[in-house]
């Protein structure tokens, strides 16, 4: 069984505690300043050096309208893009994804994705690399922030092993695309990259190619402290009837569980949401470079979903309101991570 995590609640208490201190603070300091002419009217710090300072909370209602833009319709009929069920819109003609294993499928997914981005207003591309006799596609959106201070990673995977993938991972996908949408119409502070990595299925190649080239230049250029972190999503669309669903953390989670918990009471989230120590997805490359990241997916944990790398993993196993609870909560959490 997961360990539970700590209540939203509780987390956001304490923080309001220490806002409030700092605050009462500041007003006893401004009381007893020096009134003499030319003293200065700034209050002196008592931050020793190494304490943290507390800062203001991102409003909620940043988190309750990027939970609002998620409409169950919308996942559906990207759900049936992704798989098979309906074709995909792209450029050349309509297309038939059945199974996003193969360089062809996998093509097909990719520059669906990438349109999918483009027809939100947010720039986008596909990064091709090669592994050995096959080619890579990752795809990457990014949303630039309006300070342009900090950077966040919202993240899935693309392929699958040859079958349609539902839940493998076009939840994770759908989730992305869905909350890059909602977070385009609240233009958030930090820049937001939404990416697909390809190839997780034979290796977490995509991830570890792209960590090492995009997010490895970014920690480079502007230094440790720019870094939000990443939050990924893999196979998030099936309940066992507990409406819960798992963050893995391994205690390198950084600020990303905190949004998560914080969004769920915002939000007002049906979600028993849990933690454990999730290994064995794309969100590790971001550990191993010591950078926070937290994967969420559902109570399943990978192994224990019945039709896992099957080619019953299809639409009709998933349970869309809860898979949409989940895109809810992730958009949320991405809106406050974005604002703090």
């Amino acid at each position: 069984m997961p360990k539970r995590v700590r209540p939203a609640s509780s987390t956001l208490s304490t923080r309001l505690a220490g806002v409030i201190v700092a605050f009462a603070i500041m007003v006893v300091m401004a009381g007893c300043g020096n009134s003499e002419e030319g003293a200065s009217a700034e209050p002196e710090t008592t931050t020793q050096p190494g304490e943290e300072v507390s800062v203001a909370e991102p409003s909620p209602k940043v988190a309750e309208a990027a939970a609002a833009g998620i409409d169950e319709a919308s996942i559906r009929e990207s759900l049936a893009h992704l798989t098979g069920e309906s074709p995909a819109p792209l450029a050349g003609g309509p297309v038939t994804i059945e199974e996003r294993g193969s360089e062809e499928g996998r093509r097909a997914a990719a520059e669906y994705i990438r349109s999918s981005f483009e027809a939100m207003g947010i720039p986008s591309r596909v990064l091709e690399f090669d592994l050995d006799d096959e080619r890579g596609f990752n795809v990457e959106a990014t949303l630039e922030g309006t300070s342009g201070g900090k950077h966040l990673w919202v993240t899935a995977h693309l392929d699958s092993v040859y079958n349609a993938g539902a839940s493998d991972d076009a939840s994770g996908l759908v989730s992305i695309l869905m909350s890059a949408r909602a977070l385009k119409q609240l233009n958030p502070e930090h820049t937001v990259h939404f990416v697909a990595y390809d190839l997780e299925e034979v290796g977490l190649v995509g991830s570890s190619r792209y960590v090492k080239s995009v997010v490895s230049d970014v920690l480079r250029q502007e230094g440790e402290g720019a870094i939000i972190g990443n939050l990924h999503t893999d196979m998030i669309g099936y309940d066992e009837g507990g409406f819960e669903a798992v963050m893995g953390t391994c205690n390198q989670a950084g600020p990303i569980d905190d949004a998560i918990l914080r969004a769920s009471e915002i939000i007002d989230s049906p979600l028993d949401v849990g933690d454990d120590c999730l290994r064995r997805s794309d969100h590790e490359h971001f550990w191993n470079a010591g950078l926070p990241a937290v994967i969420m997916t559902d109570s399943t944990k990978y192994d224990g979903y019945p039709w896992y790398h099957k080619a019953t993993d299809t639409i009709d196993k998933l349970n869309l309101p809860y898979l949409r609870s989940v895109i809810r909560l992730n958009a949320a959490a991405t809106a406050l991570l974005a604002e703090s």
